[in-house]
């Protein structure tokens, strides 16, 4: 269960999907410089259900973000970490 910062920083992030569709679920990144990592609820991105568990290219079938990097361009690593930064920055 989030914490209640954790709820804010979600609710602050992007509601768009890398693809460009309405995003509506929290992908935790599980994957940095190709180890695994613990995770870390800071860590995440919002993204559709097709972009995140159901389409052909879903960062979770594809086997994690950096296939889904290869396969659909979008580095989600570090968009994260750019989001996160921009809500601390944000936040001063």
């Amino acid at each position: 269960m989030p914490t209640a910062a954790v709820k804010r920083y979600w609710d602050w992030l992007p509601d768009r999907c890398v693809c460009g569709a309405q995003a509506e679920q929290i992908h935790h990144i599980i994957h940095v410089n190709h180890q695994r990592i613990t995770k870390d609820d800071w860590l995440v991105m919002k993204l559709c259900a097709l972009c995140h568990q159901r389409g052909p290219q879903a960062v979770h079938r594809l086997g994690g973000e950096r296939q889904f990097l290869e396969e659909t361009g979008h580095d989600l690593v570090q968009l994260a970490i750019l989001n996160r930064h921009n809500f601390e920055v944000r936040a001063r």
